[in-house]
């Protein structure tokens, strides 16, 4: 695992500290290379401790915090944070009840996962990417999705091109990621 590295401003790492999902652009330093949009970074503060990692976007929200460790973003992480997401509604009650098939697995943020809506129907998930991360990491997050869930969930919808930032310049299409479609 190698990824670009971003360093803050003295004391701009303090909502970090607070676990604050984001860093705004007014609080990065520099970077070292040019990532780009939606590779995920690893953030340091201006002494050069690593304090967390996120995907990197143009914009006035420059990473969105996936992490506050050094860990590798792939499939078994995205497993392990749906995991914690679908844990989480079914402890309250939401998933996997016999009365209840509709409800919002992935809430952003909240699930510390900015950037990404899951809502389950029936046995349909519909995934919305709100960042550049998000979009690119939209397959593997797809994979770990159906892994986990099994099989309560059928099909896999993405529905993004009004939810992406303009400047991402990103394709954006909806398709279904998986059941009847194609994937993009």
């Amino acid at each position: 695992m190698s990824y670009k590295k971003v360093y803050l401003k003295a004391g701009k790492e303090e909502s970090l500290k607070r676990f604050h999902p984001w860093i705004f652009s007014g609080a990065i330093s520099h970077i070292d290379g040019e990532p780009d949009e939606g590779e995920v970074v690893e953030v340091y503060t201006s002494k050069k401790d690593f304090i967390a990692e996120g995907h990197f976007q143009i914009g006035s929200i420059a990473v969105r915090v996936l992490s506050f460790k050094q860990e590798e973003v792939n499939l078994d992480f995205w497993k392990q944070k749906l995991q914690i997401a679908y844990d989480m509604r079914k402890s309250i009650g939401v998933a996997a009840h016999p009365t209840n098939n509709t409800y919002r697995l992935v809430h952003g943020e909240g699930d510390n996962l900015p950037g990404l809506i899951i809502d389950v129907y029936a046995a349909t998930a519909v995934m919305q990417a709100h960042s550049a991360g998000m979009h690119m990491d939209r397959m593997e997050i797809a994979q770990a999705l159906s892994e986990v869930m099994g099989e309560s969930i059928k099909n896999i919808y993405y529905k993004s091109e009004t939810t992406l930032p303009f400047k991402a310049d990103l394709f954006r299409k909806m398709a279904s990621l998986k059941g009847v479609a194609v994937i993009i």
